[in-house]
């Protein structure tokens, strides 16, 4: 089956470098059927930080959810007094889109976010991720290529660090696409349910003054989104939405956050 990919244009996305991250998040987005219901969005959400040499430095788990109206979740607070703005979730500096998984490069959203505690989730088809190579080529530049085995709907983000520019990739035309606002890169990825494994590189350069920069040349995330299936929800999640009043009709799915330093 053919495989889609789509990079992103908008100068709205925002990314920021961080050490190695793994979010696992389910996604809600609620419906309104009445005038004064608000739209939302929320999901379970394991958190793993790694450094550059790989080593995983924190974790967290939780449920995350998106207001997307102007009441935010003031009207859904009467009915789960734990959700209020006391959990409004914060943004990881550090991190591209602010450490979540979003289906488009839509982070300024974040303020209207909150992120409620709950167990992690592993999810039956959990996504693979691997660099296959790093060479350095004959115009002194850096070649990573990479394996990616997801769900039928990815994602890929790129934060240059300072001192270093993508020069090159596999992806479109071969041409970067870079966002004027931030320098950020989105790529939103997608296949039929039976596909190989997706394979891309990018190439790097770095200026002589950060040659031996410690902070590593580039911040890269994938997130995986499981829309359907098996890992479309969890059992959190689940007694969640249980709990909602009537009138809210909520989209759900399941995402992996998958952050690493090259």
């Amino acid at each position: 089956m053919q495989s889609t990919l789509w990079v992103s244009r908008s100068i709205e996305r925002t990314m920021s470098s961080a050490t190695g991250t793994v979010r696992f998040n389910t996604h809600i987005a609620y419906l309104r059927s009445h005038p004064d219901v608000p739209k939302e969005r929320r999901h379970p959400l394991p958190q793993r930080f790694h450094s550059l040499d790989g080593h995983l430095e924190k974790s967290d788990s939780g449920i995350w959810m998106n207001g997307m109206d102007y009441s935010g979740i003031s009207l859904i607070t009467p009915h789960l007094p734990e959700l209020n703005d006391s959990i409004a979730a914060t943004c990881e500096e550090g991190s591209p889109l602010c450490g979540f998984p979003w289906i488009l490069p839509v982070n300024y959203f974040y303020r209207k976010t909150w992120y409620l505690p709950a167990p992690a989730i592993t999810p039956q088809n959990p996504i693979h991720f691997q660099l296959l190579s790093k060479e350095q080529t004959q115009w002194d530049s850096t070649k990573l290529t990479f394996e990616v085995i997801g769900s039928s709907h990815m994602a890929l983000y790129l934060r240059l660090h300072q001192g270093s520019t993508l020069s090159t990739w596999s992806l479109g035309n071969g041409t970067p696409i870079v966002n004027s606002l931030n320098g950020d890169y989105f790529v939103y990825y997608a296949h039929g349910l039976h596909a190989r494994p997706w394979h891309f590189w990018i190439e790097l350069k770095v200026s002589l003054f950060f040659k031996h920069h410690i902070h590593g040349m580039v911040t890269l995330a994938i997130v995986n989104h499981y829309f359907f299936g098996e890992d479309q929800m969890s059992s959190q999640l689940h007694a969640l939405l249980e709990r909602f009043p009537n009138w809210i009709y909520p989209l759900s799915w399941t995402s992996t956050y998958d952050q690493f330093i090259f």
